[in-house]
């Protein structure tokens, strides 16, 4: 963004420019905004039921109220473990509707104050092309297109619960907006256009120096079949019915088109010969395009 900076103060402006910094702890489906008016948002939500964050994060916190139990009320209660905790966990009966509707609140919650046009972006990936539902509910309850799917590199080779098993090591970073414009080639109409879009994605990959293994290429393959279902949905959508319909809905278009496998099908030997557990080592960066393309306004 034109003008932006990291930190409190920018070095080199006269007169010098600052801003302010505040960090809260809270929740953010609730969390007071103060009025502002955000040029964007960036978030990292919870992966449903890939990491049960607050179970491990227990083992940490115990320590920590030890040495601080009597000083921060943060630590007042004897676990982390809270009502509005947002990930699946079977143990607790919170599934994908859960998830769903806590996702779509906090996502809505922000979106409110996003100024028109401006992006709200996050990162996901996860196994099952299922987990992606909440996501595709939150954006289109919010109002939102995807306006692009990009895969990045997330985990590296070192992550001992990643490397050597089927897993991904790629996250989906979604960018979606009100208004705006994306290109109109990554509009497929078919699992054959998506399958191209994936292929493209994985060239892009191997050139920065990731091998795409078959885990990746499901993954990148869920973000892509994601966007487009909001795409498809967005203009009869209804944020009004019950969370298990709109989840449906979304469910069902995802069938319609194919699913993810009907992509892999038409990825042939790009899917089938790519190695199925994870053995990756980062070297190279990813060159930005500068290659112009038609553009698909919203």
């Amino acid at each position: 963004m034109k003008g932006e900076w990291i930190g409190l103060s920018r070095s080199g402006s006269n007169p010098p420019a600052e801003r302010e910094i505040e960090l809260v702890c809270g929740d953010s489906s609730c969390a007071k905004l103060n009025g502002a008016k955000f040029d964007a948002v960036f978030t990292d939500p919870p992966y449903f039921g890939n990491v049960q964050y607050a179970e491990l994060m227990d083992f940490c916190y115990v320590w920590l109220r030890k040495l601080l139990g009597s000083e921060m009320p943060e630590f007042a209660k004897p676990s982390t473990r809270h009502e509005n905790e947002l990930t699946g966990n079977v143990n607790m009966g919170r599934g994908l509707d859960h998830f769903t509707e806590g996702i779509s609140r906090t996502i809505r919650h922000a979106v409110a104050k996003l100024k028109p046009g401006k992006p709200f972006a996050f990162t996901y990936h996860h196994n099952q092309l299922d987990a992606y539902i909440p996501m595709a509910v939150a954006i289109l309850d919010a109002g939102l297109v995807a306006s692009a799917s990009l895969p990045c590199p997330a985990e590296m080779g070192a992550s001992i619960h990643i490397n050597g098993t089927g897993s991904s090591v790629v996250d989906t970073v979604f960018v979606c907006r009100s208004t705006g414009s994306f290109p109109k080639c990554w509009l497929a109409s078919d699992a054959v256009g998506v399958a191209g879009i994936v292929k493209r994605d994985i060239d892009e990959l191997a050139a920065g120096g990731l091998k795409a293994t078959q885990g990746d290429i499901r993954c990148v393959s869920y973000g892509h079949l994601t966007r487009l279902a909001i795409w498809h949905l967005r203009t009869t959508w209804n944020m009004k019915r019950p969370v298990k319909e709109r989840m449906k809905e979304v469910q069902d278009w995802l069938a319609a088109f194919g699913g993810v496998g009907a992509v892999l099908t038409s990825l042939e030997k790009t899917y089938s010969q790519a190695q199925s557990e994870q053995k990756w080592l980062m070297s190279g960066m990813v060159e930005e395009s500068t290659e112009r393309e038609d553009e698909v306004s919203f």
